[in-house]
């Protein structure tokens, strides 16, 4: 009866074991596959928060920017304008310039805010109000076109160059997949902006020669108010457009959970049922949705070693542990153990009594793939106290390893010596009768 107590026992063990094991296991979540993005011509997928591209496709192959030279427009407007949006403009003939294709009515004499253009060219895309956000800027269009090209070289865009401010089809226009995201990531870290081209919608109010005017967003990621299927509620912001001859071009940014990644796609086909570059941007969104995320790869929790102290009569070691943890946007099926690498650096090999708990002993820095992607100080996890007696010890052991103790006891014998020299010479020395 004992012995299948015993065994019961052993065996309901066991299973509280694997339990355990199952609890604290690792998951490891596989990468989706990658969707087919043969329809769009360049594409670019970029994490803002670790500087990584998840995924990119002839992203330095030159194309044509459509309307993403609208968020240079915006973007520039937005600045110069700052703390200005309600100032009102008269529209006139030579504020419009020659523009072509998307319109939201604007007419000679009309009246409108600064705040009615912007929403118009960087919310809905309106090529008439991006030029008259150009001669606003710059007094002519040629001076603002210059200006573009000067802040596109600032930001490092290399392979841009423009010709208007609306993003027409011009042969001498061009850009690349890598250049719209260091444009994408300027305008990202502007909060006027973005709340601009997050906007669903915004109403223009009646003026003096237009009735009340609805701008939506030239994104259906994000408005929906003309393809529904395409709407995603991950999308807030940036870009879209198109043109019949080079397609569709849409810049997007997701935030959500922490994660922050903009969307490049130029030149996506389209027919009578579908634009692929939604299509294929939704998809892109799921998939790295899918196949990355913040991984915890180091835990304050951790113990990372033991280090040697003296001068305790408790213990001979403490243990030190990271003071912060380290998460990092990484493949989901990224195995840890392998994939990073710790460098750890301490002050010391051995530590002297006493020592406080969170007291910092040593640095470890993180990589991923040779690259630095963390470090948190090492900090001893629990305090360890002084005996005095053995510190008492320490520094007599110390005092008689120092020079100024060999320097001591040199001059003693030194001193000794000349009293026994002195002490012979008196005896040796003849007396006097």
């Amino acid at each position: 009866m004992i012995g299948k107590v015993k065994k019961c026992a052993v065996f309901l063990l066991l299973i509280q074991l694997f339990s355990l094991f199952l609890t604290f296991a690792p998951v490891r979540v596989s990468a989706s596959e990658l969707p087919d993005t043969g329809k769009v011509r360049s594409v670019y997928v970029y994490n803002a928060d670790t500087d990584v591209v998840l995924y990119e496709k002839a992203s330095d192959a030159r194309v044509y920017p459509a309307s993403t030279v609208k968020m240079m427009t915006g973007l520039i407007a937005v600045e110069h304008f700052k703390g200005d949006y309600d100032r009102t403009v008269v529209i006139t003939d030579e504020l419009l310039g020659g523009f072509k294709g998307r319109k939201i009515g604007l007419k000679n004499g009309e009246v409108v805010t600064v705040r009615d253009l912007i929403y118009a060219t960087v919310c809905g895309g309106a090529n008439d109000a991006a030029n008259v956000l150009a001669a606003l800027v710059s007094e002519n269009h040629d001076d603002f076109i210059e200006l573009m090209n000067d802040r596109a070289a600032g930001f490092g865009m290399e392979n841009t160059h423009y010709t208007n401010a609306y993003g027409f089809a011009d042969p001498g226009m061009y850009t690349t997949a890598q250049d719209v995201l260091k444009l994408a990531l300027v305008c990202k870290k502007n909060d006027t902006f973005m709340t601009v081209c997050s906007a669903v919608s915004y109403n223009i109010p009646e003026t003096n020669m237009n009735k009340e005017r609805y701008v939506f967003n030239s994104n259906y990621l994000i408005s929906g108010n003309v393809e529904k299927q395409y709407r995603n509620a991950k999308a807030n912001g940036m870009n879209a457009g198109s043109t019949e001859e080079q397609g569709t071009v849409l810049v997007t940014t997701t935030s959500q959970n922490g994660v922050n990644n903009v969307y490049v796609l130029l030149g996506g086909e389209y027919d009578d049922d579908n634009l692929y570059a939604y299509r294929t941007a939704n998809a892109l969104i799921k998939w790295a949705d899918d196949s990355f995320g913040y991984r915890r790869i180091v835990d304050k929790s951790e113990m990372i070693r033991e280090v040697r102290v003296n001068l305790s009569s408790n213990t001979d070691y403490v243990i030190i542990s990271p003071e912060r943890s380290i998460e990092y946007y990484l493949p989901a099926d990224t195995n840890i153990e392998k994939a990073i690498t710790r460098e750890i650096t301490l002050e010391s090999e051995e530590f002297d009594a006493p020592i406080e708990a969170g007291q910092q002993l040593g640095y470890m820095v993180v990589k991923y793939q040779g690259k630095e992607i963390g470090s948190t100080p090492l900090v001893a996890k629990a305090s360890v106290d002084r005996n005095g007696f053995l510190y008492l010890l320490a520094r007599i052991k110390t005092w008689t390893h120092s020079e100024n103790f060999r320097l001591v006891i040199i001059v003693a014998v030194a001193i000794l010596a000349l009293w026994a020299i002195i002490s012979v010479y008196k005896k040796l020395r003849p007396r006097r009768r």
